[in-house]
């Protein structure tokens, strides 16, 4: 667990340099202002909303634990716990922390941690479907409040596109398989034939699309709640709520979740940031006139915390309660396998 550890660490001291460099490019004299006359009750119903939105999370990650057969092996209270300290792990340098996921995931029900990492790689992909479903929803119905950069528009496809391929590729039975057969070949590599095998398997059952159709229906209403909540956010700095306000902040929140998570800074830091405030300037500031360049940048770091830190912090808490039960002995010796080679345990999918 040493080394996931130090990847937290680092991330979390990436992302810290990060928010000092943005700071010192902000004015925080005005800055300071605006937090200090913000209406902080409003973020009461915010919190309500992200907790029904995490439980949409949770229901998602619940689902894929059914499709590879280990949802009856773990407890509701064991995968919960799971589920949020693996919030935390986020922070990892392009995420590969989460792989710790899959560990514990193992050591609690014996499914094969070939089988388990897919469920890890959907979550991040149903992610970004979900999040590119709220910003076609809301260029649909809010397009004429939306002045979409060509710029934005080429990124969005360029996204959707990524997805498409992906999805459709994994489905490609006889290709992936006459891959599989190269590496059965390939000395030094062909040990991990088994493994991919299964690995393959795996992931292709978690895309079929009647799970991709479930979970991305789950993750984009959680992610039009959380929409909401940052609309809430806003109020607070003399916006009043609309339906154009909500398809402008969907839309933002959308596509700047999406720029965050290819990006592969530690938990989206300083990308979601700077892209978010560049379009509530460019979309919402022109016709706002209370909202301005520092209620921006107090926008963007309540959004932020609420939105992105939170949960870091949530799952610190839950990780620390729970540290027991879920990083137990097992976990070491599974990751001490691991980093020795020794070949996982494979099962037929």
């Amino acid at each position: 667990m040493r080394k996931y550890r130090h990847q937290i660490v680092a991330g979390l001291a990436i992302a810290f340099f990060i928010y000092v460099g943005l700071l010192a490019l902000t004015d925080t004299q005005q800055l300071l202002i605006h937090l200090q006359t913000y209406p902080w009750a409003l973020l009461i119903p915010v919190v309500a909303l992200k907790l029904v939105s995490w439980g949409l999370h949770f229901a998602k990650w619940q689902y894929y634990l059914g499709v590879i057969a280990a949802r009856d092996k773990i407890s509701v209270g064991d995968s919960l716990a799971l589920f949020v300290a693996g919030f935390t792990l986020a922070v990892s340098p392009g995420k590969i922390a989460e792989v710790v996921k899959a560990i514990i995931l193992k050591t609690k029900t014996g499914v094969p941690i070939a089988r388990s990492v897919p469920v890890i790689i959907g979550e991040r992909v149903i992610d970004g479907t979900s999040v590119l479903t709220i910003v076609f929803v809301s260029l649909l119905l809010g397009g004429s409040v939306i002045n979409l950069d060509p710029r934005a528009q080429w990124f969005i496809l360029f996204a959707t596109g990524l997805i498409v391929v992906g999805l459709v590729a994994v489905q490609i039975k006889p290709l992936a398989e006459l891959l599989l057969n190269i590496i059965a070949t390939i000395p030094l590599i062909n040990r991990i034939h088994q493994p991919l095998v299964a690995f393959y398997a795996s992931t292709r059952q978690v895309f079929r699309p009647r799970h991709v159709a479930v979970t991305t229906a789950l993750g984009a209403l959680a992610y039009a709640l959380d929409s909401l909540g940052m609309m809430l956010v806003l109020t607070g700095f003399g916006l009043e709520m609309s339906w154009p306000l909500l398809w402008q902040t969907m839309f933002i929140f959308g596509f700047t979740a999406a720029v965050g998570a290819l990006s592969g800074s530690p938990n989206g830091a300083g990308v979601t940031e700077l892209s978010s405030g560049g379009l509530y300037l460019a979309l919402i500031a022109p016709n706002q006139p209370t909202f301005d360049a520092a209620a921006v940048a107090a926008a963007v770091l309540i959004g932020g915390f609420m939105y992105k830190w939170l949960r870091v912090l949530v799952g610190m808490v839950v990780a620390l309660v729970f540290r027991r039960r879920l990083f137990n002995p097992a976990v070491e010796t599974t990751i001490a396998e691991m980093e020795a080679g020794t070949p996982c345990q494979v099962e037929r999918v």
